[in-house]
């Protein structure tokens, strides 16, 4: 399974926190997230969802329920597309 960016495009990151106010991600892991094992995407979406409070919290998961139901199904579309080829 694809694990795809926690990014729910509200990309403002707080000055003191060094916190992505959308994801929660620090700017380091927004950086590296391309070079991160699936298990260490799990483990960085993990450490986010700590550091938002709890309205931020259930807007992200929102938003990223959907992302999460777009890429995979995307992907399953790509795959019944090549067996038919």
């Amino acid at each position: 399974m694809t694990i795809p960016s926690p990014c729910i495009n509200i990309c403002v990151t707080d000055p003191d926190s060094d916190l992505c106010l959308g994801c929660g991600r620090t700017t380091p892991e927004i950086s590296k997230w391309s070079r991160y094992s699936d298990n260490e995407k799990r483990q960085v979406i993990e450490i986010s969802r700590t550091r938002m409070d709890t309205e931020q919290l259930k807007e992200f998961d929102k938003a990223y329920k959907k992302i999460q139901e777009r890429v995979n199904s995307n992907i399953k579309k790509q795959k019944l597309q090549n067996q038919e080829d």
